[in-house]
């Protein structure tokens, strides 16, 4: 990692826009459908009203002939003859866009083609005036159940309706041929209606110019829509998809990071008010990312000198960050500090979890010691607004010097400078914790009392250094005579030294106490003998309550060893000896 905090890669990537899924795409197209369907829908209902209006002048031109020819035909009726009114009939079929011209009776059979009405007309007159033809026809051209022939019959208005034949639409007219007083007078009186004029047309001619308007029609429609959706198509382009195009640039820029943006602004439009908008905004953003880096740059001066390590977790337990000191407390690589992960960051993952459950500082008594190295942890759980958790942050500190000056300060309080033994205060200490535990377990506990024989010779003839040499020579010839793991020797005071046996009754520290007394005769110190005379006490035999009571006792003993002579080991006497 070298001296680089470690962070992981962070910040969006610039989009990547399709131009075939972009609003300005969707936006033209949407546009274009909408005036399509405007104009498509104005076009069909132009054309429809065109067809329309040619249909209903087709009508209004066959009323016109149609009234022409019943005008002709009222004429030639008058006048009473039948076969003129025959060759009328057969010459209105060459009349131009008409297909059919016909005069039929009520029943649907074809006039002027027999001698019914000749019969019938001669006798109601009572008459041969008109004569008979020579041939006669029968075409039934209506059935006579047709509805549109007693529609007309029954209402003597003119009918007229389309049908298809042969795949050609036509145009039927039905005029009624009412029985008007001039012709009552051959006809009788019995019928209203004499017969329907027939007057149907192709329309052929008519479908012709329907088709040429709707050619028409689309014609201008296409080239119409075409000029408005590229005025259209130009407009969007110009003020509102490019504009938009830009500001999404702009702010695909920005999410990458380039925060000097701006858009220009045109207008008084919505268009000009989100740009000044995203102008404020890049500005503000650029203050604020330029304040974020300032104190970023504090914050990694001082992640980057600090002597603590520091290490950063998200959510999934990932490491993200970490400093120069991490990497120097745990002895690890960057790779293998990221690789192992925060759990195992010291080899020990239950402590390590304990420590982030407990998220706060581990206690001294459970210090991590890590290669060597005294490391305590603060550990804490970041969390977000909404108290969702954010990450794992984790405080490591080198308590190895300290520990080791604690250590020194908790030895020169407890130890005799001179002799290196322990002192009146870590006797007291032990002697108070050793006593209580020899009551509650019912165990053995004896302590001695001895010091050196004529030791004020010492200072007075050969002065204090020498005194001072007899006292370390003493205690070091009395160290090695007791038991490491069970005994403590102590420096009571002056030439005064007290030890204490763990699990030894007073007779077993007499035995060890003579030892001691011999190996001190046979000492020498600088060519100088040196004899002690010690006090032994024991808590079974003694039966005291109190540790300052068996100090009494064992002192009393050692009293006693001098006035029999010095040199000498002496029990304390009991309440049963005295």
């Amino acid at each position: 990692m070298g001296t680089d905090i470690h962070v992981p890669p962070s910040g969006p990537a610039a989009p990547k826009f399709d131009t075939i899924h972009s609003i300005g795409t969707r936006l033209t197209l949407a546009i274009s459908l909408v005036i399509a369907l405007g104009f498509g829908a104005i076009v069909v209902f132009y054309t429809q009203q065109q067809e329309k209006n040619i249909l209903l002048q087709n009508e209004r031109a066959l009323n016109q002939v149609l009234d022409s020819v019943n005008q002709g035909l009222q004429t030639v009726m008058i006048t009473a003859s039948a076969d003129v009114a025959r060759l009328y009939a057969d010459k209105l079929k060459g009349v131009k866009d008409i297909d059919e011209i016909r005069i039929v009776r009520p029943n649907g059979v074809e006039a002027f083609r027999d001698n019914i009405t000749i019969r019938q007309v001669n006798e109601y007159r009572d008459t041969s005036e008109f004569a008979p033809r020579p041939t006669e026809e029968v075409n039934q051209i209506f059935p006579a159940d047709n509805e549109n022939m007693l529609r007309a019959i029954r209402t003597q208005q003119l009918v007229y309706y389309y049908d298809i034949q042969h795949d050609n639409q036509h145009l039927t007219f039905l005029l009624p041929i009412k029985n008007l007083a001039r012709c009552k007078r051959c006809h009788g009186r019995e019928q209203e209606v004499l017969g329907l004029l027939e007057v149907r047309s192709q329309l052929d001619a008519v479908r012709e110019q329907v088709r040429e308007t709707w050619i028409q029609s689309v014609a201008v429609l296409a080239i119409s829509l075409a000029a408005v959706l590229l005025v259209a198509a130009f407009v969007l382009r110009r003020y509102i998809v490019r504009p938009i195009e830009v500001v999404s640039l702009a702010m695909s820029r920005v999410a990458a990071g380039d925060l000097a943006q701006q858009i220009p602004v045109m207008g008084r439009d919505e268009l000009s008010s989100l740009a000044l908008s995203f102008n404020s905004l890049t500005e503000e953003l650029r203050s604020r990312h330029a304040g974020f880096n300032a104190e970023h740059n504090k914050l990694e001066t001082i992640l980057m000198s600090a002597d603590e390590g520091i290490v950063v977790t998200d959510s999934s337990g990932n490491i993200v960050l970490f400093n120069p000191a991490a990497e120097k407390l745990l002895d690890k690589p960057a790779a293998r500090i990221i690789d192992d992960g925060l759990l195992h960051l010291f080899d020990d993952p239950e402590r390590v979890e304990s420590a982030l459950e407990n998220a706060g500082v581990v206690s001294s008594n459970d210090i991590f010691i890590y290669h060597g190295r005294h490391l305590a942890v603060y550990a804490s759980t970041l969390r977000r607004g909404d108290g969702s958790m954010l990450g794992h942050a984790v405080l490591i500190r080198d308590m190895t010097e300290e520990k080791r000056l604690e250590q020194r300060l908790r030895d020169l309080s407890n130890t005799d400078a001179l002799t290196g033994l322990f002192n009146r205060r870590a006797l007291d200490e032990t002697l108070k914790q050793e006593f209580g535990l020899a009551l509650d377990q019912d165990r053995a506990l004896s302590v001695m009392m001895f010091d050196i024989d004529h030791f004020k010779k010492f200072n007075d003839n050969y002065g204090h250094d020498q005194g001072d040499r007899v006292l370390k020579k003493f205690a070091s010839v009395a160290l090695s005579c007791v038991r490491e793991d069970l005994d403590t020797l102590c420096r009571y005071g002056g030439e005064e030294f007290t030890l204490i046996t763990r699990e030894t009754s007073e007779e077993g520290a007499l035995i060890l106490a003579d030892r001691i007394r011999c190996a001190v005769e046979a000492m020498e110190v600088d060519g100088l003998k040196v004899t002690t005379s010690i006090g032994v006490a024991g808590i079974r035999e003694s039966g005291v309550l109190k540790p300052a009571e068996l100090i009494e006792r064992a002192d009393a003993a050692l009293y006693e060893a001098k006035r029999g002579g010095r040199n000498r080991v002496a029990a304390a006497k009991h309440r049963s000896d005295a």
